[in-house]
């Protein structure tokens, strides 16, 4: 069985000790170990706490997408340093096989921390896919090094909730539009049921004309919207709503459709929990459809109340554990096209939460 203690290695040889850890392991019989690996992982951390965090998210994870795991520690306030270890991530896969991914942990101190992009660079499976999950706050401030460790990035996993500033949410629309990295973000796969149920109202062909007639769209966030990112799941919702219905936004947040201007109200207060509560969406005959959680059914129901054209929808809550949304993300294939068009708009409407 190879254990899951981390060996402390030189980082000049860590590919040398990866190699020697896999061939002093029995690769037949009944305690056979596959190794295995779909992507490059690399998670970006600051501090010892969020380090943890992503090994233990991404340990859990590599059961479901079998992968190479690069946890980053950078501390730029920290002395002038420089470690890496190794470990294995092992889970039984039936009748006593193991299937196991390698983990690499790098911290890194000071200006030794502009060394690591290159490290992993040269650390990452060859003509394997790499994601790169930023763990908290992406730092708009220090876009270049950003955009360093992205260099090799087919995709960037962010928790936008985790956001501080605008500012970030429009660094993460730059890198989708200016580079070859996709973005992808967390709290926008946490919106999936919101967003399912709200298009099956629509669903029925009496319904697909009303669409035209919307007027007013109020969000309510649970909590007090005391930080940017506590609104960034309402921003997203609006935001998809309005790239699906190829509504005009502009850059002070104002948004007009081909039939006149639609009012967004995003507010807080609505729950305890954080991320949306409620929808409601007007109509221009003062008629609503309201969306909102059932937390003891798990569900997120839909309904209209015009009689004609009542529709009651109801939607099953998705498991949102945060290694449940990251296999989610390494699952698919490619990037997600309507989160990318609807990133630009939710970098405008966000000028209506700064303002």
């Amino acid at each position: 069985m190879v254990s899951d203690d981390e060996v402390r290695v030189d980082v000049a040889s860590i590919e040398k000790q990866l190699s020697d850890l896999w061939r002093t392991e029995k690769q037949d019989g009944d305690n056979a170990v596959t190794r295995a690996a779909l992507w490059n992982v690399v998670a970006h951390t600051w501090d010892p706490r969020s380090q943890s965090h992503a090994s233990e998210t991404l340990s859990r994870a590599s059961a479901s997408v079998p992968q190479r795991t690069i946890v980053v520690r950078s501390m730029p306030e920290a002395e002038n340093e420089i470690a890496s270890w190794i470990s294995a991530n092992c889970h039984l896969i039936g009748g006593g096989k193991q299937m196991c991914s390698e983990e690499i942990a790098i911290t890194a101190g000071g200006s030794r921390i502009h060394h690591v992009p290159p490290l992993v660079n040269a650390l990452l499976i060859p003509d394997m896919p790499v994601a790169v999950w930023w763990v908290g706050d992406l730092p708009n401030e220090h876009e270049e090094y950003v955009e360093s460790l992205l260099e090799p990035a087919d995709r960037i996993i962010v928790d936008s909730s985790q956001f501080d500033r605008p500012a970030d949410l429009a660094l993460l629309r730059r890198i989708g539009s200016r580079t070859t990295t996709v973005p992808a973000d967390l709290t926008w796969v946490r919106l999936e049921e919101w967003r399912a149920a709200t298009a099956s109202i629509f669903d029925p062909p009496r319904m697909r004309a009303r669409l035209r007639t919307i007027r007013k769209v109020r969000v309510v966030s649970g909590g007090e919207l005391r930080a940017f990112g506590d609104s960034v799941e309402a921003l997203l919702f609006a935001a998809w709503l309005s790239a699906q219905l190829e509504h005009r936004v502009d850059d002070s947040g104002k948004v007009e459709s081909s039939t006149g201007t639609i009012d967004y109200e995003l507010v807080g207060g609505g729950a305890t929990a954080r991320g949306v509560a409620s929808v409601e969406i007007r109509f221009d005959d003062d008629t609503t459809a309201t969306i909102a959680r059932d937390r003891e059914r798990g569900v997120v129901v839909a309904t209209t109340d015009e009689t004609s054209l009542g529709v009651d929808c109801v939607t099953r809550v998705l498991a949102s554990d945060i290694q449940d949304l990251i296999v989610r993300q390494l699952k698919r294939p490619e990037g997600d096209r309507i989160f990318v068009k609807a990133l630009p708009i939710a970098t405008r409407l966000a000028a209506r939460v700064a303002a």
